[in-house]
């Protein structure tokens, strides 16, 4: 059996075409992927007794130490109205995270201590964890929380 030229010609180009096709829906799903693998966490703090400073958020990964917020590995701040910030960290990835919080009240970018190393600038953490004598020093798994909705909102009380 041979094939003529015209015959040739059409499949050759619905060959094309059935490549076109497949190629295009890659791109789609690859473009729809990569836009699904980044979402919005946002931190809602209330407990503020002031609105000077700035409220500060940093966010751990699993793996990182809590205790050591210059290497959180996200930081954001936001302006404090009405006894309340909300605090937006964009293009996140799901998976485990922890959040602390503290009010930046003299504004220098940092949680200040008293002598004693205790926090003198109001502080919170995701997970509901609150700082005591029973509780111990926070950690990643005191703090974490599975972050896998599009919106989340978490809710950060500062003591």
């Amino acid at each position: 059996m041979t094939i003529s030229g015209k015959q040739y010609a059409l499949e050759k180009a619905g060959s094309r075409i059935a490549q076109g096709v497949v190629c295009a829906t890659l791109l789609y799903c690859g473009a729809a992927l990569a836009a699904d693998s980044s979402h919005r966490l946002t931190v809602q703090v209330s407990g503020f007794t002031h609105e000077r400073g700035h409220a500060v958020a940093n966010l751990f990964r699993e793996g990182d130490d809590v205790l050591k917020p210059d290497q959180a590995y996200q930081h954001e701040q936001a302006e404090i109205h009405d006894g309340k910030a909300t605090i937006n960290f964009p293009d996140l990835a799901y998976g485990k995270y922890a959040v602390s919080v503290y009010h930046d009240e003299n504004g220098n970018g940092k949680l200040d201590h008293n002598f004693f190393r205790i926090p003198a600038e109001p502080l919170g953490f995701s997970n509901n964890f609150q700082l005591g004598l029973f509780t111990g020093l926070p950690s990643f798994e005191k703090l974490q929380f599975q972050f896998a909705a599009d919106p989340a909102v978490i809710a950060i009380t500062l003591k």
